[in-house]
């Protein structure tokens, strides 16, 4: 048996911090629950803040990815990173009634995305400032905007609507945001001196093309304003509605009529299946006798490029889910009487939250799986019903979305409206002229995904524009990455990253004697409003106490604290291994392990003969033991902190 092993090095230390990798701008989760669990919530806040310019409303509404990468998960259940966050937002951030600077000293650890690392390079002399047009005030464009506008350049954001937030707005339901506190967020990034058009519809009011004439660099993140068509018979009928529609007439406040039974149809992965019928359908059709081979050659090949793009397209269906629940959520609140989704999916395919499931079944939801939508059935252009198929399978063999039905199967399920959250599209009319810039075969904008460059000079976009829907803080990554390529195009000189680290002995480096609690506090769910209050735009989460919140963060194995090995004092005795009640360290002989080249390096050197003394970084717990036992002080527990630094190549 071979044991995979990795030599440590910078990016292994920088990934070993598993909350900060997974985050898409790479905010240190780790570093403001720990100062939580010190009580120094300001500073958390800080932390929180440093990367995001949407830390209040991440602390709400955020999928969270770092709480699935939380190494505590692989013990127990993860750490409560999301609503952390909103506990210190709430009394630090804009929310608060007396918000804290994030201007404040950084912290131990920064990244590229930081304002720290921003403000260090805005300070290099001799950069020229420019004019950057920002095309939608949704996540995607605000980011940009204020990371531009901390690099000292004029920005505009054009929006068409009469508000800001894009989809903040218009799709997250009220029980789930508060709009002031939406207002706020946006308005301190306003405060940078970020210039506001609003209903400046581009494509109507201006063009794309004069907008790339008068400004250095363009940003598009329009959004998806579109919500898909469902092609069944029925969708027609009074009382059929998209889902984006529905969402946002309930957001702005007009009233929707959706009588007292409503269907919500939710999930289901349509577009690549649709786009890839359209294309068969276009090929079929072509007139293979009157093209030169030149012509058939290049038919073929693009035929061959548009398959592969939709092959690998990355459609989230969890979010389109996740977009059905708060179309339910909301009919409730909107006063119907009934509410029952339809899912594609089985109970275990699922891509919600249980959470989410179990708060939409309290509140009188019924959920109604491997079932889907055959026809909408009306009367005197009125929906009655839907009908619906049993579904035999979701997933074809390779794991791709490919549902199969049952024949014969039908049943007619009575209702007075049918709301289909079935996913959304881009209505990329306002491209119009700009034939540089290329549309991929979903329709959506094409654009490097380090950069968010498009294919046209002097144009980014980024955001559901870009990838369809997607999680929040996906779209301030790619306006902040789109943000840096701006710079660099405006400066004329490329950036690059520099990034150092360091270890320092821990300040606790036997978390496991001075605190045995930490591995016993369970995970907690955050409070919410009661059932029979949860009526209206009442928010349904309430956010963690103070004693919930420091519980919460001291269950942190705080994984920038490191067993490090000084090979010189170990005698690979194994007395590390015997005492870890994890056993997470393994005494094994070199011929044993297998690696990268740098492993391969070490043990061409020393030899096949030998031991040496591996470790599972997953089921480490920092508790220290290790270096406690060890008899000649080969092992200590120190603490890893990082800096990535922009510079001009």
């Amino acid at each position: 048996m071979a044991y995979r092993v990795q030599s440590p090095d910078l990016a292994y230390y920088q990934s070993a911090i598993r909350c900060q990798a997974a985050c898409p701008v790479r905010t240190d989760a780790r570093g403001y629950v720990t100062a939580i669990a010190s009580g120094d919530t300001e500073l958390a806040y800080r932390l929180a803040r440093e990367s995001n310019p949407f830390a209040s409303i991440c602390g709400r509404i955020c999928a969270a990815p770092c709480e699935d990468a939380c190494r505590r998960g692989f013990i127990d259940m993860p750490i409560s990173i999301r609503p952390l966050k909103r506990f210190v937002a709430e009394r630090h951030g804009v929310e608060s009634l007396h918000p804290a600077a994030p201007d404040g000293p950084p912290g131990p650890s920064i990244s590229q995305s930081d304002r720290s690392a921003l403000k260090r390079l805005a300070a290099e002399p001799g950069r020229r400032l420019g004019r950057v047009a920002v095309i939608g005030s949704g996540p995607a464009g605000l980011a940009a905007a204020h990371d531009l506008a901390i690099l000292g350049h004029r920005v505009t954001v054009f929006e068409a609507a009469d508000t800001t937030g894009g989809m903040l707005r218009q799709g997250v339901p009220l029980y789930r945001l508060a709009r002031e506190l939406l207002d706020r967020e946006i308005q301190a990034i306003l405060d940078l001196g970020v210039e506001l058009q609003l209903g400046a519809a581009v494509g109507d009011d201006i063009s794309l093309a004069q907008l790339r004439r008068d400004f250095d660099a363009v940003f598009i993140g329009a959004g998806l304003r579109k919500g898909r068509d469902l092609q069944i018979e029925g969708v027609d009928l009074d009382g059929v509605f998209k889902a984006v529609d529905f969402l946002l007439n309930a957001n702005l406040g007009f009233r929707v009529d959706l009588g007292a039974r409503v269907i919500v149809v939710g999930g289901g992965n349509v577009a690549v299946d649709a786009a890839r019928t359209a294309l068969r359908a276009q090929l079929a059709q072509a007139d293979l006798d009157q093209l030169s081979p030149e012509d058939l050659r290049g038919l073929v090949d693009r035929t061959r490029e548009t398959m592969r793009e939709l092959a690998d397209a990355e459609i989230r269906d969890g979010e389109i889910l996740h977009s059905a629940f708060d179309v339910a959520r909301t009919a409730i609140r909107l006063g119907a009487a009934e509410v029952v989704m339809v899912a594609l999916e089985d109970w275990h395919e699922l891509p919600a939250s249980r959470l989410e499931i179990e708060e939409a079944q309290e509140e009188g939801i019924q959920i109604r799986v491997r079932l889907g939508p055959n026809r909408i059935v009306g009367r005197a252009g009125k929906v009655v019903g839907l009908e619906t198929i049993r579904v035999s399978s979701v997933f074809d063999a390779s794991g791709r979305f490919n549902p199969g039905f049952i024949p014969d199967s039908e049943e007619l399920v009575p209702c007075d409206s049918v709301i289909l959250a079935i996913g959304q599209s881009a209505d990329l009319q306002f491209l119009e002229g700009a034939a540089d810039l290329q549309v991929t075969p979903r329709g959506l904008i094409a654009a490097d995904p380090e950069t968010m460059a498009t294919t046209a000079p002097g144009v980014w976009a980024g955001g559901d524009v870009v990838y369809g829907p997607r999680i929040l803080i996906e779209a301030v990554r790619d306006g902040q990455r789109a943000a840096r390529s701006i710079e660099a195009h405006v400066q004329g000189r490329s950036l690059q990253v520099q990034r150092s680290g360091k270890m320092q002995p821990a300040a606790s480096p036997r978390r496991g004697l001075s605190s045995p609690q930490y591995l016993r506090w369970p995970r907690e769910e955050v409070p919410t409003t009661p059932l029979d209050r949860r009526i209206g735009i009442a928010e349904v989460e309430t956010g963690f106490e103070p004693d919930q919140a420091l519980r919460q963060s001291d269950r942190c194995l705080d994984c920038a604290v490191n067993t490090i090995f000084d090979s010189g004092k170990c005698i690979l005795c194994g007395a590390c291994a015997d005492v870890c009640p994890w056993d997470c360290l393994k005494l094994v002989r070199l011929v044993e392990l297998d690696g990268d080249v740098r492993v391969g390096q070490v043990l061409a050197a020393v030899g096949a003969r030998g031991g040496a003394i591996i470790k599972n970084e997953d089921l480490c717990t920092r508790c220290g033991l290790c270096a406690e036992r060890c008899p000649t002080g080969a092992i200590s527990m120190e603490h890893f902190t990082f800096v990535e630094s922009l510079s001009y190549a």
